[in-house]
């Protein structure tokens, strides 16, 4: 269940032992939720987010949404098919051993994708080769965390704050250890060590989201299709 900034507030207060606002006001513990939020979404990477893409036969290049921070997979699916073809990531220069001097190479449907751009335009994804067809790209990514406004007067409020449900305690390290570094309490390194510690706990359990060995899920035997069984017109 979601928390509430209200409520996130509350929890950060009672471990700083300060059970009424005097040295810290609700906007400056608010401010350093928000913080622990952002922070949480860049290093841990927990805020999963499915987009789609409509692709336009013989155009390379597509836009991320605006809260990208980085990619985790991408497919594409030609229109009016249900075909779908994953795409493979490789960093740019490593493009070259693929495209060559031909990187818009036009194909039925891309097989490849790089990412480029930079924060001040906005990043997106490259295609090889490029789509001859129209279609549709699924993408999975990794989104920045959303705020929760401050600016009003009362910053108590039954908006949910933007981190995986369930680690919240990890944000609330982050607000603590600001808070006593904001106030020169010497103890704000142990509040740092204790944030990382958690933090890396959290990347550890949370990276591939099954407790199985190898990321790979077993299941029941697969039925195989009659045509691999049967005999063609030539007896083999």
């Amino acid at each position: 269940m979601a928390v509430s900034m209200g409520t996130a507030i509350t929890e950060v207060r009672a471990l700083l032992n300060e059970t009424t606002p005097a040295m810290w006001t609700d906007a400056q513990l608010a401010s350093w939720i928000n913080q622990g939020c952002s922070d949480v979404a860049r290093r841990a990477e927990i805020l999963w987010q499915q987009t789609s893409i409509n692709v336009v036969a013989n155009v390379q290049n597509y836009a991320f949404p605006n809260d990208f921070l980085n990619a985790h997979r991408a497919e594409f699916t030609l229109l009016n098919s249900m075909q779908t073809q994953k795409l493979d990531y490789h960093p740019v220069n490593d493009m070259d051993q693929y495209w060559g001097v031909l990187q818009q190479l036009p194909a039925a449907w891309p097989n490849y994708f790089t990412i480029r751009g930079n924060s001040a335009v906005g990043f997106y994804m490259q295609l090889y080769p490029v789509p001859g067809a129209p279609g549709n790209l699924i993408v999975d990514y990794y989104r920045q965390a959303v705020a929760v406004p401050t600016s009003t007067a009362s910053t108590s409020t039954a908006t949910p704050i933007d981190t995986m449900s369930g680690w919240e305690d990890i944000v609330y390290d982050y607000a603590v250890y600001k808070a006593s570094r904001a106030s020169k309490n010497p103890m704000w390194q142990d509040g740092l060590q204790l944030y990382e510690k958690n933090l890396q706990s959290m990347i550890d359990k949370t990276r591939h989201m099954t407790d199985e060995g190898g990321n790979e899920i077993t299941g029941p035997t697969p039925f195989m299709p009659l045509y691999l069984f049967q005999y063609g017109p030539d007896g083999y």
